[in-house]
């Protein structure tokens, strides 16, 4: 009877340590690989903060004291002679595109056919504004009519930062049509691929446009 005993109490530490391995085997979410979904979406973020592209302007600020206002930007093959005038080419360059960090998982989607990742892209910003607008000296035309002084440095400094203001209220995203999405698409493909699944296909869409999956 002891030995009876010794093979029952066995049998029930045995079937405790079976149902403690199994807890969760009936389909929760305990023990579940994650989705194609979080899986991609950590990975950018492990391997990528930024998708940007170069953005270079170049603007001719005009000077002229016969017009009420002085400062306009305009193509100078419309420019007269007048009584006191300066040229001053400033190019301006920023950093612009998406902050990944803005990702999240309702942004990456797996189409029901599981043949394609989708990923919405943030709204495209600056990036980096960082650039001071640059003037070339020896590209600055300065004319003056009579005894007038000609623009000063100081001028031309003025108009450097108006010019900068002026382009900063500029819509980028325009200037630089579909490269920054082509960027997208090649940053995001290299990251799947590094994360092992393969066999699927990256398309990338900005969120404005919008995608049915």
């Amino acid at each position: 009877m002891k030995h009876l005993h010794i093979i029952i109490y066995i049998g029930v530490l045995t079937m405790a340590l079976w149902l403690a391995s199994c807890n969760g085997c009936d389909g929760g979410d305990d023990g579940q690989a994650p989705k194609m979904e979080a899986v991609v979406l950590s990975s950018i973020k492990q391997k990528a903060d930024l998708v940007t592209t170069e953005v270079r302007v170049r603007k001719l600020a005009i000077y002229d004291s016969s017009k009420h206002e002085k400062f306009e930007l305009k193509d100078p093959r419309t420019w007269k002679y007048g009584e006191r005038k300066c040229i001053v080419p400033v190019d301006v360059t920023i950093k612009y595109g998406y902050d990944l960090r803005d990702l999240t998982t309702d942004d990456v989607k797996l189409t029901d056919d599981s043949t394609a990742i989708v990923i919405l892209l943030p709204e495209p910003k600056v990036i980096d504004a960082g650039y001071e607008a640059k003037v070339d000296e020896n590209a600055v035309v300065r004319m003056s009519s009579g005894l007038r002084d000609k623009i000063s440095h100081e001028e031309v400094d003025r108009l450097m930062e108006m010019t900068y203001q002026a382009v900063m209220k500029e819509d980028f995203s325009k200037m630089v049509g579909n490269d920054l999405e082509n960027n997208a698409k090649v940053v995001f493909t290299s990251i799947v691929k590094s994360a092992g699944i393969k066999n699927v296909e990256v398309i990338v869409v900005s969120k404005e446009k919008g995608v049915r999956v």
